[in-house]
């Protein structure tokens, strides 16, 4: 039997009326023995429509209580599982399906556009009457490429194709049970969950200790700063994991009241920065603790000190988790790149597992190699000093990003920065700063003395973009696309002036 379908039963069983998902838009609140009984329902439901081990299906429920029973469900049949955001456009869904071989979806019956997919049909009987399944038209399921896992995560490739992790329910229940035992997550605890339950840090967070130990949570679809006040306050919740953009909402609205139960805080997805730790303790006396995970290896380090020095750092390794740092060019000298090995990291791409002998892929025996360079503190806290494929190249001189965010976000008047690499006809690439300023007088040449006195000559940003804010995802990462778009528009603008 599945172990987290085990373990879930136990709970169902020895405490059916215990409150798990609380829903305050529906002013709905699940029960162990609603779970288990919408879990079920489902579990027919897919068995009807012959769904088992050699079957993917793609889940776009969202953050919706029904999207717990739908895994509970697939893990009852041993059907892998690949979660998408329910926002995930159609010719993307329909894309990921082809490239994996899915056999059905579950959507919103509100898409707008499902006839690229398939004809969707209702699921009888079950208790989200506005989720539908659909089963993917023309796409051959492939069940070399899924069988055996439980999970797909999506994660972004190198070549701009995505990749899917292939998960084991054993590497779930591992890499949850890090998470848990790490920041203290305990049974009787309640969380908000804000987070998308599709992505990697919502699942390993939020939805599977759900299943594994009972813990609740407060399930909204979105970020609404006064929600998550008002949810914690009328559900005691103790714990919200968010992202780098939340927490400096928060800092920068001091006058709000925070509630008192609502003191597990933890943000990850992107680097938080120190100053947004530092500001958020001092409006609300708690600090925000750094959680540094990937899709590949779930959760990596977490920094569960209360001492504000520490904000920069992710902190220790989480419990059963070995992080080494390997030599590489480019790398600190005093560090490396993170190399992560415990029972949470997946087996491997799916459609490219690892070999155990392979030393050649980012999985390698016994774990795997993160695109981070990092290095330890005194205090034996990783610290994350850049990405090994984000460098740019200035005449054959690499050039870490990072470094350069690092130096301008000192500066007196910049708000946000993000540091990219630009075509140059002489040099290859040039150093290109994407600001956000609050002082109108700011000028680029002004960036450029600074960051002259501070760097190295081919470090300094020749290229200066002012904008309005950086652009985002709703995971609170880059949105890269978004932000290569403004630097394209910029550069296509200064072309034709002639000035940059």
């Amino acid at each position: 039997m599945s172990e987290i379908v085990g373990r879930f039963a136990r709970i169902a069983r020895d405490h059916p009326a215990r409150p798990l998902v609380h829903v305050p838009g529906n002013r709905v609140t699940w029960t162990a023995e609603n779970l288990w009984d919408a879990a079920r329902t489902y579990r027919d439901a897919f068995a009807a429509r012959g769904l088992g081990p050699d079957h993917l299906l793609l889940v776009a429920s969202g953050n919706r209580a029904a999207t717990l029973a739908i895994w509970l469900a697939c893990r009852a049949l041993d059907v892998p599982v690949m979660p998408v955001d329910s926002g995930t456009p159609v010719a993307e869904m329909r894309a990921l399906a082809e490239r994996f071989g899915a056999f059905a979806a579950i959507v919103p019956e509100s898409m707008s556009d499902l006839t690229h997919l398939g004809a969707p049909t209702a699921l009888d009987g079950t208790v989200d009457t506005a989720l539908v399944m659909v089963p993917l038209r023309g796409v051959e399921p492939n069940p070399d490429v899924y069988r055996g896992a439980a999970a797909l995560k999506v994660t972004s490739g190198s070549t701009g194709l995505p990749k899917a992790t292939f998960t084991r329910e054993s590497q779930l229940v591992a890499d949850s049970t890090h998470i848990v035992a790490a920041m203290g997550i305990r049974p009787d605890d309640c969380q908000i969950a804000v987070l998308p339950l599709s992505h990697a840090y919502g699942l390993g967070n939020l939805a599977i200790p759900v299943l594994l130990q009972g813990t609740a949570i407060v399930l909204r679809d979105a970020f609404v700063p006064q929600q998550i006040v008002a949810d914690a306050t009328t559900y005691r919740a103790r714990v919200f994991p968010g992202v780098p953009f939340m927490f400096a909402h928060f800092a920068n609205n001091a006058a709000l009241s925070w509630p008192p139960t609502l003191n597990a805080l933890m943000s990850a997805g992107a680097p938080l920065d120190a100053a947004t730790v530092r500001a958020f303790a001092q409006a609300f006396g708690i600090k925000v603790h750094s959680f540094y995970g990937t899709s590949e290896t779930g959760g990596i380090a977490y920094d569960d000190s209360n001492d504000l020095d520490a904000a920069g750092t992710v902190g220790h390794p989480l419990p059963n988790v070995t992080v080494t740092l390997r030599a590489e060019d480019g790398a600190p000298a005093n560090g490396g790149r993170v190399h992560v090995a415990s029972a949470g990291v997946s087996s491997g791409y799916a459609g490219r597992p690892a070999s155990p002998s392979s030393n050649t892929d980012d999985f390698t025996a016994g774990g795997f190699l993160t695109g981070d360079f990092g290095r330890f503190d005194p205090r034996a806290n990783l610290v994350l000093t850049g990405r090994a494929s984000s460098f740019i190249n200035v005449a054959g001189r690499k050039v870490q990003p990072a470094e350069v965010e690092q130096v301008l976000r000192t500066m007196t008047g910049v708000v946000d920065v993000r540091v990219v690499g630009a075509a140059d006809a002489r040099r290859g690439q040039q150093i290109l700063a994407c600001i956000v300023a609050d002082d109108p007088a700011l000028t680029p040449g002004a960036v450029r003395g600074y960051c002259a006195a501070r760097l190295a000559a081919y470090k300094v940003p020749r290229t200066i973009v002012w904008l309005d804010r950086i652009p985002l995802t709703e995971r609170g990462k880059t949105d890269r696309a978004k932000l290569e778009a403004l630097v394209r528009e910029h550069l296509d603008r200064t072309a034709e002036s002639g000035v940059l």
